[in-house]
């Protein structure tokens, strides 16, 4: 039986599960969620809507009806075939209040999941099932299911040269003196750290004081870096940089290339905007990065506002920097304790059932 590709435009979770209940009969599968926004003056005055994208058996379409693709209300679009009609609209999940939610969706907004997360969990087959349980045990289904999507996510190994990129404030530095201590205490092995310039200057004598007290190599110059074995790590630390886009990684590549550096940790503050940190994503893949560290976690109150960066299978979550102590408040169990804060009456719960599952 062939498999035909739907594709359709929405404005909410609610109404993606209204055509996919009764338009499809339920029986198509949701490939991919994506949030998409207007375009010219239509993108600060619309709500941002949802591109949904799911898989049918073809004898499961129903007739077409073609929506224009100026039109400003929701369409449902098969790929390539003819438009289906959309489910009347409903308000975005995004704008309403939470008391306009109800039931499970109203405590995930509330814990921080974003409009894309909470309409990837609400296209799941299991989901009325999930509505019809108590709260309690609802979560910790929820955790379930987000252990299976973490663990299916591939994670890249880090590297023996592995260089800490970030903004300016985002405690790109500290972030490092965290691991650099956890390299040494907890796992024994031997390092040495370079304080990189680029075309900014890097200054600032604190890293070298803390390599001091570790008997840590720090050096200011390729040149001066010691010849490491095999099993000896090389952590650069370079100077805060702004994305802008463009060719704003050329410089950072540049200097990167002599060393030879074999992972790329991007560092975000944790406690800024979603659209920021989805920007510094986007200077991450510029950079070709391949890890990611949060920090301010003490800062955060939202926690479940993550889940779609940690879901993400660009870039692997290193650990979480949950306050300024530089020899310590680090969490490398990310899942775990991002679940747990997500809801903390159960998330704990949910982590460990996930487990043993």
């Amino acid at each position: 039986m062939n498999q035909q590709r739907i594709r359709f435009i929405v404005s909410s979770a609610e109404e993606a599960v209204t055509v996919l209940r009764d338009r499809f009969e339920g029986k198509a599968k949701v490939v991919s969620v994506r949030q998409v926004e207007g375009t010219g003056l239509a993108r600060f005055l619309q709500a941002p809507k949802l591109e949904v994208i799911a898989e049918m058996a073809e004898e499961v379409a129903g007739p077409a009806s073609a929506v224009g693709a100026e039109d400003e209300g929701s369409g449902v679009f098969p790929e390539p075939d003819p438009v289906v009609a959309a489910a009347p609209s409903v308000p975005n999940a995004e704008s309403q209040p939470e008391s306009l939610l109800s039931g499970l969706p109203r405590l995930l907004r509330a814990g921080g999941f974003s409009t894309q997360m909470l309409a990837g969990l609400q296209c799941r087959p299991d989901w009325s099932e999930l509505e019809a349980m108590p709260r309690q045990r609802a979560l910790l289904r929820v955790g379930m299911n987000l252990r299976a999507d973490f663990d299916a996510i591939k994670r890249r190994p880090l590297g023996n040269r592995v260089a800490f990129i970030g903004g300016p404030g985002v405690g790109k530095t500290t972030a490092l003196c965290k691991w650099l201590a956890s390299e040494v205490f907890v796992r024994g092995k031997r390092s040495a750290v370079l304080k990189l310039d680029l075309e900014r200057a890097n200054p600032g004598d604190a890293l070298a004081v803390f390599c001091e007290a570790l008997g840590v190599p720090c050096a200011r110059s390729i040149p001066d870096v010691p010849t490491l074995g095999p099993d000896e790590s090389l952590f650069v630390d370079v100077p805060g940089i702004v994305p802008s886009g463009g060719n704003d990684v050329a410089p950072l590549m540049e200097a990167l290339g002599p060393l030879f550096v074999t992972s790329r940790v991007i560092v975000i503050n944790a406690a800024y905007d979603p659209e920021l940190i989805k920007r510094a994503f986007g200077f991450a893949a510029r950079a070709d990065c391949t890890h990611v560290v949060f920090t301010h976690l003490d800062e955060l109150t939202q926690w479940g506002k993550l889940w779609e960066f940690l879901l993400d299978h660009q870039l692997t979550p290193l650990f979480l920097g949950t306050g300024p102590n530089i020899a310590g408040d680090l969490e490398e169990n990310v899942f775990a304790s991002v679940l747990a804060r997500t809801f903390p009456e159960v998330g704990l719960q949910a982590a460990k059932s996930a487990v043993v599952q």
